[in-house]
């Protein structure tokens, strides 16, 4: 409900910004315009919302409030300095013993039952690497210097006799990649209106939509082979393309 919300709120300020002017015509825009707007307010709104944990960004009371308690923390430190030996010991073991309760579970599965939707089929369609990636006319995303996109491809296709709501923006996991046996990247957040961790819409009966996931890797990063996972509900999902 908070996402749907948040798409709300989009919603109105895109409307808002497009009638905004002095006797200017209002601009036409295209459907994935819009969307490519809305999907941006939401991220802003997301992003700076503590109260929400949806989205591709979520930040929580602890961090706003970091720099009012530094002066907190820094006695705490001083304080735990002149404790015991033992009580120290203590307090590692406890804190490694929690360490082992919070780390994910881990599970080799299909990226359809990662994703949780029944009668939705998820195919991996290929990597391709791009300095530049473009979503359309209406929207680019830049690599940097000395990086480069790993794009990864995938193909949602709706394989039940009616039309089926997909939202895969609030409900989201960690999606993560190493390339060729290397390092593990975090897919990118984006405003993108046809991405595996942002998509929403409804896909009709029988038929499918093109998606993608982005990586922001090292230029000489070899990409000749692909492992993922997705994490979510504490459960590490090791995918099998």
């Amino acid at each position: 409900m908070t996402g749907k919300r948040i798409k709300i709120m989009a919603s109105v300020l895109a409307v808002a910004t497009v009638m905004t002017g002095c006797g200017t015509k209002i601009y036409d825009m295209t459907d994935e315009e819009q969307q490519l707007i809305v999907n941006y307010s939401a991220y802003a709104l997301s992003k700076h919302n503590i109260y929400q944990p949806d989205g591709m960004t979520s930040v929580t009371e602890a961090e706003t409030e970091e720099q009012d308690t530094s002066a907190a923390e820094t006695a705490d430190e001083k304080t735990s300095e002149k404790t015991d030996t033992g009580h120290e010991n203590g307090n590692s073991s406890q804190s490694q013993q929690t360490a082992q309760e919070t780390k994910p579970t881990m599970q080799t599965v299909s990226l359809a039952q990662a994703i949780g939707y029944d009668g939705l089929s998820v195919s991996y369609a290929g990597l391709t690497t791009e300095e530049t990636y473009k979503e359309g006319s209406y929207y680019s995303m830049e690599a940097g210097a000395g990086n480069t996109y790993a794009v990864l491809k995938f193909t949602l296709s709706n394989t039940t006799g009616t039309d089926m709501n997909v939202d895969l923006f609030t409900k989201t996991g960690k999606y993560r990649a190493a390339f060729s046996g290397g390092k593990e990247y975090e897919a990118e957040g984006s405003f993108l209106t046809y991405a595996l961790n942002t998509f929403q819409g409804t896909i009709a009966a029988g038929q499918s939509v093109d998606v993608v996931l982005l990586f922001k890797v090292p230029q000489d990063t070899v990409c000749d082979s692909v492992t993922m996972s997705v994490e979510k509900d504490n459960v590490k999902n090791l995918i099998a393309l």
